[in-house]
């Protein structure tokens, strides 16, 4: 009875005090303005437990990231509100772990002094977490299509078998763990480390960003054996050291031009589509060079018939010029005449075979100035030279020199002998 007469002991004044709260709690709220954000703030999640996977919402489909929308707040002219202002938790400390098993949790809005928040959506989440487990799973290799002619050995693993992880129910669908290789068409051994990919029993792909492999990757190593098969390949001349001086190879035939090679596939491979010849030598050479050799092949590649082939290696010698500078010799001069030439030399250009020109001792050339039918005076006169079979004139430089012509001085008269 004494707490009652308490509780309603002068009730009329506390009514009035808890309006009056009201009153001026709604007034301060009127007095600033009501605004509503327009844009959206992401929710993060705190406090997962550590042995627990969120699964719902699924974090890892863009379209599902859970938001805050439609917030309203009020806040004073003079305080700046971004989207900074905002952040929107769910706390996963007390959600229930357990698969299938959803939790309502709250949506904590939180903002700054200055900024009251009166609404947003949601205010509540469902969520659900998932049990981390762990199992162990066999690794199978896939080959893929493999080429024809090609055979792979049994796959030898680092590892047989792997710790999968992660949530209760994605672990459970996980049946092996998938290491996919590639067999190449040139027959070639593999050994790679592989990242590993979860299946389920029908071969299909669990949700790999749930589920971890302890390793994540093996070494795989599978050798390859390939039946024998023919190929018909250009057969290729292989030729050795240098001709002469002055010579190349302009062209080279070789019967047969193709030939029939056997082995597998990966011996095949080291052909590089070339069947090599026995090394041809033409050293020293000065004009074609025909042999008779046999194929250079690799180990484990055999020609159907051993055949001999027949190389004929073309030479020629290019064409090239030479310029020399050579001293003039008046041809024909008389010798009551003095020969004054304008220039004691020209340059000669020569051409021909780049060999013939290396022989060619052009030391020996000279320029050739015929005077012999010149008369006392100044005369333009062409330069000749003569020149060996092969080698031809390209040109003389200058062509013309001007020669002058006088006459010699008469030698004076012998003394006469005195009387004795």
């Amino acid at each position: 009875m004494r707490v009652l007469r308490f509780i309603f002991r002068s009730w009329p004044l506390k009514i009035g005090a808890v309006v009056l709260a009201i009153i001026l709690y709604v007034g301060m709220i009127f007095l600033q303005t009501t605004q509503q954000w327009p844009g959206t703030i992401a929710i993060e999640f705190v406090n997962q437990p550590a042995t627990a996977v969120l699964m719902k919402p699924d974090l890892s489909l863009a379209n599902s990231l859970p938001t805050v929308s439609n917030i309203r707040y009020v806040a004073a002219p003079d305080v700046p509100v971004t989207r900074d202002s905002f952040r929107a938790t769910v706390d996963l400390a007390n959600a229930k772990v357990g698969e299938n098993v959803d939790t309502l949790v709250k949506v904590k809005l939180d903002a700054p002094a200055g900024i009251q928040i009166l609404d947003y959506q949601p205010q509540q989440l469902t969520v659900a977490l998932d049990p981390v487990v762990h199992k162990q799973v066999s690794v199978q290799v896939d080959t893929g299509a493999v080429p024809s002619a090609l055979q792979p050995g049994t796959p030898v693993l680092s590892a047989s078998t792997v710790d999968a992880s992660g949530a209760a129910s994605i672990v459970r669908r996980v049946a092996y763990a998938d290491a996919q290789i590639r067999i190449d068409a040139s027959g070639l051994d593999v050994s790679q480390d592989v990242v590993l990919v979860a299946h389920d029993a029908t071969g299909a792909v669990v949700d790999s960003g749930k589920v971890t492999f302890s390793p994540r990757t093996v070494h795989v190593a599978v050798q390859v054996v390939s039946q024998s098969r023919t190929e018909t390949v250009p057969v290729n001349p292989i030729t050795v050291n240098s001709p002469a001086a002055g010579y190349v190879i302009s062209s080279v035939d070789v019967n047969p031009a193709v030939v029939a090679v056997q082995g597998q596939a990966d011996a095949l491979a080291l052909l590089k589509g070339l069947a090599n010849t026995q090394p041809i030598s033409i050293a020293g050479a000065t004009g074609d060079v025909t042999k008779t050799v046999g194929l250079d092949l690799p180990s484990g590649v055999a020609a159907e018939e051993v055949p001999q082939i027949t190389v004929t290696v073309h030479l020629q010698s290019p064409p090239s010029t030479r310029s020399v500078s050579v001293g003039l010799v008046p041809e024909g001069a008389r010798s009551d005449r003095i020969y004054s030439l304008s220039t004691p030399s020209v340059t000669i250009t020569i051409g021909g075979a780049t060999a013939a020109l290396n022989a060619f001792d052009t030391s020996t050339l000279v320029g050739v100035v015929s005077v012999g039918g010149l008369d006392v005076g100044t005369h333009s006169v062409i330069v000749t030279t003569a020149l060996p079979p092969g080698i031809k004139l390209v040109g003389i430089s200058p062509s013309q020199i001007t020669v002058t012509v006088t006459n010699a001085p008469t030698p004076p008269p012998a003394p006469s002998a005195s009387p004795t």
